[in-house]
């Protein structure tokens, strides 16, 4: 799947665009785009993790990316303590874009694992987070809002059109949608 920038114009994500915070709420689009992201950024060569605590969402990356999983890993639990319990083994984990989908289903000792990884995308449901206040405190390159945030408000998301997001970036600002 292509990302699109406003007049359809594509666009293709880059470690310089990372880290990423892709905010919005259940069946807004942003689940869809965070996975179309990683799956992005492992077929142009670079090494993944993918953790979520849904199913759905492993089974829709593997079905984007298909054979080539070589340089993915995709961690099957959804519990935190796995997860934080994995990465502090991963030799390689510098080299990889780490993305932690739903954030609203996880507790702050999942943020304190990963708070200072560059290459890191965090999606879900940023006003549900548990530690959405240092989110916001986190400098991303790239913010991605699909519904409109408590906690970060921006009064443009509230008239957004349905599975599009706004895109706050050093590189990009308007509205981002996947070309499905």
């Amino acid at each position: 799947m292509n990302i699109l920038l406003d007049n359809d114009k594509k666009i293709d994500f880059s470690l310089n665009d990372l880290p990423v915070l892709i905010s919005g709420r259940e069946k807004t689009g942003s689940s869809s785009f965070a996975i179309c992201l990683l799956a992005n950024l492992l077929k142009s060569g670079h090494k993944v993790i993918l953790f979520s605590a849904h199913p759905a969402a492993k089974e829709e990356f593997r079905n984007q990316v298909g054979a080539n999983l070589e340089n993915a890993m995709i961690i099957d639990s959804d519990d935190e303590d796995d997860f934080i319990n994995i990465i502090k083994n991963i030799q390689d984990l510098s080299e990889r874009v780490v993305l932690i989908k739903n954030i609203d289903s996880y507790s702050q000792k999942i943020f304190e694992s990963v708070k200072n990884l560059k290459q890191i995308i965090f999606a879900g449901d940023l006003d549900s987070c548990q530690f959405a206040d240092d989110l916001l405190k986190k400098n991303f390159s790239s913010k991605i809002f699909f519904s409109f945030s408590e906690k970060d408000p921006m009064e443009e998301l509230k008239s957004l059109p349905r599975y599009s997001g706004k895109i706050v970036s050093e590189k990009y600002n308007g509205v981002i949608k996947l070309e499905v």
